[in-house]
């Protein structure tokens, strides 16, 4: 009867083992697992801290204000550097035309110069006009 009891009871809690680890209990007892180790993970991340009721620091608020202000400075040295080379050019433009101009002018200047400084004989002076005869 002992034989019995002993042979009985392996094979009775063989199959409650075998009820407890169905493939639907081994599922579900990963799945808690992976849950835990991503929950644990997950905690010890850092979280930013956002202190909305502290006021700002006045050192970075001044720092932050002096870098907008610098970086508004450069902005605008660059648009006046740009201003500055398109007005060298256009003052280079209007240089070269006035040369052009001056060039132009002492030619002028010489030609005339030189048409004073000519002798009169080339040009003939003009001999008043003979009264006619009337002949009958």
């Amino acid at each position: 009867m002992l034989n019995e009891l002993n042979d009985a009871s392996p094979s009775g809690s063989d199959s409650a083992a075998r009820k407890g680890r169905s493939p639907a209990f081994v599922a579900l007892s990963s799945l808690a697992i992976v849950l835990l180790v991503v929950l644990g993970v997950y905690e010890t991340i850092p979280a930013k801290q956002h202190e909305v009721s502290a006021p700002p620091d006045p050192i970075a608020q001044a720092i932050h204000d002096l870098q907008t202000s610098q970086r508004q400075a450069v902005d605008q040295l660059k648009a006046l550097q740009e201003t500055v080379s398109s007005d060298r050019a256009e003052v280079k433009r209007l240089s070269d035309e006035l040369t052009a101009l001056n060039a132009k002018l002492d030619a002028l200047q010489q030609s005339f110069a030189s048409a004073k400084q000519q002798p009169s004989a080339a040009v003939q002076p003009i001999e008043p006009a003979r009264p006619k005869r009337w002949t009958r």
